[in-house]
């Protein structure tokens, strides 16, 4: 079974989220949250069902979700 990843997934605006939320659960995803105010999509899914989301008429762009940790207050450096 492939390894399943995080995603972000970044869409033009030109359909409504949920014409592609539909099209990225028959690709395989498994989607998290619809960040409307956004126009982004959070999920889960393996490599080649992100690459079969990237063809989606709508969705601009598939990113890897990752962590950023910004360190404490005060902290001289933040990146």
């Amino acid at each position: 079974m492939a390894e399943k990843k995080t995603w972000i997934v970044t869409t033009s605006g030109d359909r409504p989220l949920g014409d592609i939320k539909k099209k990225l659960d028959e690709a395989g995803f498994k989607v998290d949250q619809v960040l409307e105010h956004v126009g982004c999509i959070t999920g889960e899914a393996s490599d080649d069902a992100a690459a079969r989301a990237r063809s989606i008429p709508g969705v601009t762009d598939v990113s890897p979700d990752v962590p950023i940790d910004i360190g404490p207050p005060d902290s001289p450096v933040t990146w």
